[in-house]
């Protein structure tokens, strides 16, 4: 039996060993919340492994009644240390319990102490029928006082553990990650330290088996995995569900090392990490898809500035706020917050756009036609022969109606700035067939060479007819030629991820001006759009999620302009 005893007693200073390296880690970590109180359990485990070790060794190596004492010092920092950890960690920071209450608390663990060191001349503790070198915790008979001991310690490690599991029902992530095992530990750990007593009314386990270490070893193990795995001394995470995680705004927590401690699911979306446990890695390798964004702000400093992503969907803005994380003097990590912008900008560009034509149109197009109508006007007015009058009240009506037609579409611009329109999915190919069918019924005598794809659909603003008509008309109107000699080519086509609409004429030409502006997306004094219609064509495209190019390249001589629109993943062809 001596050397089965003996056998048990170097097996749970083995199963000691884990609790050093995570003692030593804590020790080297004070300053971060929870730290305490983990390095109080770790201590506290180990020397009560040690003491159980002594205890169970078959030759006596101290008295049973001082064995105990130096066991219940180490219970006592274990108990304390639990219920320290959980409280600062679910607070994220260092609390300082009032002296008072730290003293009251300190009274038991005192005269517990004085009472099992003097235990001989009492028995309080340990009662008298306990054997001078017992095998184990098994063989002793308790007193009343180690009775209140139990009771003593239970009701301060339950507790922590409640408020723990009910954090656990609204955590996620990495949070919920550090409270499983935090749980898992304490499950294992709790039960272990009381398996002696439910052992000594179970005569085939011999009175030295003690599972105590081998219960405290797996707990390091699963503690090990939290404390490194997943950085639960690094940022403590508070639970989120009504906050963080709920929130539109891209989230991101970071550590002194620049690595990512914990992201809510807007942040997962945007760096599309969805599935992907993300905490323990580099900032780097989280940004992999943003470069630019590493060079655009330094952890642990505080600013706000502007980025902008180039994502899947496009270019999205966003006002980025990087707040330090401190602890007392020193910063221990950064959460960078990431609030888009980019309907907020994309609407102040609009709205500036939509300024600029306006006071363009107004300032500049209406006041010349109105002066070549005050001008027509005071010609009829000194005609004596009223042959002329005809001519003159022609061009009247023709500088009207250009005027109604700046007016007209201005209009509709501002429709299209102001709707909220989604794209969607619809046939292109029928659609340019119908604007072709209307250009030729006003115009039969222009020559439409069109040639199409299999039926192409494409995602699209509900309105983008008109800019396939805009771009029709123009082909014609602003050409030089004579109606018959006006040639136009169209084409419909498809690339791996767009539909392309190619319209190409033999006008003069586009002026590479108008090109630059449209380009720029802004008009100033000397640089502006001679019309309306291209800027509502800028608008339906972008609002398409498109492109829109002119050239020159192109057989014919004039202009040719592309625009490239998403193809559509169904097939919608009625909604356009």
């Amino acid at each position: 039996m001596s050397t089965a005893a003996q056998s048990m007693s170097m097996l749970m200073l083995v199963s000691a060993a884990p609790l050093v390296g995570l003692a030593a880690y804590a020790s080297l970590n004070l300053e971060k919340p929870g730290a305490r109180g983990f390095l109080l359990c770790q201590i506290g485990a180990l020397g009560w492994a040690i003491q159980l070790a002594a205890l169970t060794w078959p030759t006596r190596l101290m008295p049973v009644h001082l064995n105990t004492a130096g066991r219940m010092l180490f219970q006592f920092l274990v108990v304390f240390g639990w219920p320290l950890l959980v409280w600062e960690y679910t607070r994220s920071r260092r609390v300082q319990p009032r002296k008072s209450v730290v003293a009251l608390l300190l009274v038991f663990p005192v005269v517990t102490l004085g009472l099992a060191v003097t235990n001989p001349d009492h028995h309080l503790v340990l009662a008298t029928g306990t054997p001078t070198n017992p095998a184990g915790i098994g063989a002793f008979e308790l007193g009343p006082w180690y009775l209140l001991f139990i009771l003593f310690t239970v009701s301060l490690v339950i507790p922590p553990a409640v408020i723990l599991a009910n954090d656990m029902l609204s955590a996620d992530g990495a949070h919920r990650n550090q409270l499983t095992l935090l749980l898992g530990g304490w499950v294992i750990g709790f039960p272990g330290t009381l398996q002696t007593y439910i052992f000594r009314n179970i005569d085939a386990v011999p009175m030295y088996v003690d599972l105590t270490p081998l219960a405290f070893s797996v707990s390091a193990v699963l503690w090990g995995v939290a404390l490194f795995r997943y950085h639960l001394l690094g940022l403590v995470p508070v639970s989120r569900h009504t906050t963080v995680e709920t929130m539109a705004d891209p989230v991101i927590a970071v550590d002194g090392n620049r690595t990512v401690v914990d992201v809510n699911p807007a942040a997962r979306r945007l760096f599309r990490t969805e599935g992907t446990d993300v905490a323990g890695i580099s900032l780097e390798s989280f940004c992999r898809d943003f470069p630019s964004l590493l060079t655009a702000v330094e952890p642990g400093e505080r600013c706000s500035e502007e980025v902008t992503l180039d994502t899947e969907t496009g270019p999205r803005h966003f006002s980025l706020n990087v707040r330090p994380i401190s602890r007392g003097q020193t910063t221990s990590g950064s959460v960078f917050v990431f609030r888009e912008v980019t309907e907020l900008r994309e609407r102040e560009r609009e709205l500036e756009l939509l300024k600029q034509i306006h006071s363009r149109v107004l300032r500049h197009n209406i006041r010349n036609q109105l002066t070549i109508l005050k001008g027509h006007i005071v010609e009829i007015e000194r005609q004596e022969n009223n042959s002329s009058v005809a001519e003159h009240t022609s061009e009247i009506n023709k500088t009207a109606d250009t005027l109604l037609e700046h007016s007209e579409k201005a209009t509709d611009l501002r429709d299209i700035i102001d709707s909220d329109t989604q794209p969607a999915p619809g046939s292109l190919t029928s659609v340019v067939k119908g604007e072709i069918k209307s250009l030729t019924r006003e115009y039969p005598a222009v020559d439409v060479d069109a040639a199409f794809e299999d039926d192409v659909s494409v995602r699209a603003h509900i309105d983008i007819h008109r800019a396939i008509r805009e771009l029709l008309d123009n082909a014609v109107v602003h050409n030089e030629r004579a109606l018959d000699e006006i040639r136009l080519r169209v084409r419909v086509s498809t690339t791996a991820k767009q539909g392309v609409l190619t319209i190409e004429d033999n006008g003069p030409g586009i002026n590479d001006t108008e090109v630059a502006t449209l380009e720029a997306g802004e008009e100033t004094a000397l640089q502006h759009v001679s019309g309306i219609g291209l800027w509502m064509v800028r608008m339906l495209v972008d609002k398409s999620g498109g492109t829109l190019l002119f050239s020159h390249d192109t057989e014919l001589g004039g202009t040719r302009v592309k625009v490239r629109l998403p193809l559509a993943e169904d097939d919608g062809k009625e909604e356009l």
